[in-house]
């Protein structure tokens, strides 16, 4: 299988920072006909791109349009070359970002992973309040939660969220990830059942493929 080199990378960044979306689309369409699996572009190329426009804008290097217009390229090459989902499950999956959490292109990723792996998959998007997410899974019973968060500064509703869902839902299966999570995951998550968290969207992607 081909993989993405670090021209194909640095090519496709260009573009986007450019705001090129045919350019980036071109790319991903070619590597996608080479054999490069869905998953390597997902990390390889989204997420990566995604981390160094995230420490440009926050060195005030990158501005406000700029990381939006990159950031929606993304988010329509993610619904571009996605295949459509095919239920080939019973089991169901929502996906959802934390309140006050808009940065959703992982928490996009995630779903599409699910699809992929044949979950009936209901994805909620950025910014969902507590209480929202709790009346849609008491709504929907899916067998699987997926929650993002990726400000710090939101920790604490993320902790309520993940806090109010183990206690209420003591039986489902809950992922979480996100940049927030990178360095102290074990510590955070230590006290929960049945959490886990998402380093990767590959890791999660074989995950489900041998459950």
């Amino acid at each position: 299988m081909s993989e993405i080199k670090q021209s194909h990378f640095f090519n496709f960044y260009n573009n986007l920072i450019e705001g090129n979306k045919s350019n980036c689309s071109d790319i991903v369409n070619s590597l996608l006909e080479e054999g490069v699996d869905l998953t390597d572009i997902y990390v390889n190329l989204f997420q990566k791109s995604l981390y160094r426009i995230g420490k440009l804008w926050d060195s005030s290097k990158l501005s406000i349009p700029e990381e939006h217009l990159a950031t929606n390229i993304i988010s329509y090459l993610i619904e571009k070359y996605s295949p459509s989902p095919v239920i080939t499950r019973d089991e169901k999956a929502i996906v959802t970002c934390i309140d006050k959490e808009f940065h959703e292109i992982g928490a996009k990723m995630v779903a599409k992973i699910f699809e992929l792996n044949g979950y009936k998959t209901y994805y909620l998007g950025a910014s969902v309040p507590a209480k929202e997410v709790i009346k849609f899974i008491r709504q929907i019973d899916p067998q699987v939660i997926a929650i993002s968060w990726s400000l710090y500064l939101n920790l604490a509703r993320f902790l309520d969220v993940l806090d109010s869902i183990t206690k209420m839902f003591v039986n489902k299966k809950i992922y979480v990830g996100g940049q927030a999570l990178s360095d102290n995951s074990d510590q955070l998550l230590k006290k929960y059942r049945n959490v886990y968290h998402i380093s990767c969207v590959k890791n999660l992607n074989k995950e489900l493929a041998n459950a």
